[in-house]
């Protein structure tokens, strides 16, 4: 029995790539009218018809949501945050008839042309989203595609709306789950702050990321409350970027006291590089981490560290997207809603829009902070 044709093939034979197809196919904008007219003709004649249409024409479900992970080249091979956020979207799910469908996506064009194959052929019925970018064209993508989605991300106070705030999507509200950094990011600096710590260097992710953008708000606010300093380094979260930004600091004119890093691994290349310079941890220098990890505890010495319940936040997003889910059956023809399932979590608190507002990490105390120490400026090098 011949290969049932797929939509490469349809794209192929059409000479247009698979999102093209995928719009064609849709009914969606975005291709010219001849454009549509050839992939339709070629599904015709290679004779495709997606089955998703067909589950769609007898009303029933894709019983799957669908979340794309972008890593790139330079992407840790092992990160512990990702694989928590999963286990918490998967303990979320298993108490209903729904499965992940988790993709691995090298850049976000390759991103977009995915939700338009899940959109075109029904493979999901709503997305979970992570790393908010700063806008994120995403949220009017999927509106458009009409797949449901929620998004985890960051904002700066407890409310939105304080002190000036932006909106995280860049004006429309996003279905979410998300972290008030202003409190967190403080619970840290209030930490180091109390070990004489005024210069600090806080290593970061992408600037294009909401979450890191709203994270050097907040550093910069409680540093004028507090007169210090907090200088943010951009990196690409690769421990090689985190290693390299901590030597440039460490070797500027008026070197921190103590280095913040955005990750568990970058913090554990940080601690190997300041020794690399000839610098005691925690005697020369301090280390914290905005992420605890295993790696955190194993160090040498061990990293003081926020502990975010990332297991949480990964079921918190997918409770909010099976509420959505949930909404959305009740208000069509669907005769069957998605169950929320009961969880132990912590007490639920909710912004004015509905969205979850995730509880505060605590700050898991180490040996990787001591008192500020003034010998820094000796491993600068000309």
């Amino acid at each position: 029995m011949p290969a049932r044709p797929t939509i490469a093939d349809v794209a192929r034979a059409a000479g247009v790539s698979k999102g093209a197809a995928s719009h064609a196919l849709n009914g969606r904008p975005g291709v010219s009218d001849a454009t549509r007219a050839r992939v339709r003709d070629a599904a015709t004649a290679l004779g495709w018809f997606p089955n998703g249409i067909a589950r769609a024409l007898s009303g029933s479900r894709a019983d799957a949501l669908g979340w794309a992970i972008v890593r790139t080249p330079k992407s840790p091979t092992i990160d512990p945050y990702f694989t928590e956020l999963f286990s918490g979207i998967e303990l979320a799910l298993a108490a209903t008839p729904l499965s992940l469908v988790a993709k691995l996506v090298t850049e976000r064009e390759e991103e977009d042309e995915l939700y338009a194959h899940w959109a075109a052929e029904r493979r999901v019925d709503g997305v979970l989203l992570s790393d908010v970018d700063a806008p994120d064209w995403r949220f009017d993508r999927l509106n458009e595609l009409g797949l449901p989605f929620a998004a985890f991300h960051s904002r700066l106070n407890v409310q939105p709306g304080v002190s000036g705030e932006p909106a995280p999507s860049g004006g429309a509200h996003a279905p979410s789950v998300w972290l008030p950094e202003l409190p967190t990011v403080s619970g840290l600096l209030d930490h180091v702050l109390e070990h004489g710590h005024r210069r600090i260097g806080w290593i970061s992710g992408d600037p294009l990321k909401a979450a890191v953008l709203v994270r050097e708000r907040a550093t910069l606010l409680w540093a004028r409350e507090h007169e210090a300093s907090v200088v943010t380094v951009f990196t690409d979260y690769s421990p090689a970027a985190g290693a390299n930004a901590a030597v440039e600091l460490l070797r500027s004119d008026t070197p921190p006291t103590c280095l913040v890093f955005d990750s568990d691994i970058m913090a554990l290349a940080g601690v190997s590089a300041c020794h690399a310079l000839g610098l005691r941890v925690p005697d020369d220098i301090s280390i914290a981490s905005f992420i605890d990890s295993p790696l955190c505890e194993v160090a040498m010495p061990p990293i003081t560290a926020l502990k975010h319940p990332i297991v949480e936040f990964g079921q918190q997003l997918t409770l909010r997207l099976l509420d959505l889910l949930g909404n959305h059956a009740h208000a069509g023809d669907s005769a069957r809603a998605y169950a929320r399932p009961a969880l132990p979590m912590s007490e639920d608190t909710f912004d004015s829009n509905g969205d979850r507002v995730l509880p505060v990490p605590t700050l898991t105390v180490r040996q990787s902070v001591g008192p500020a120490a003034n010998g820094v400026a000796s491993t600068r090098r000309h």
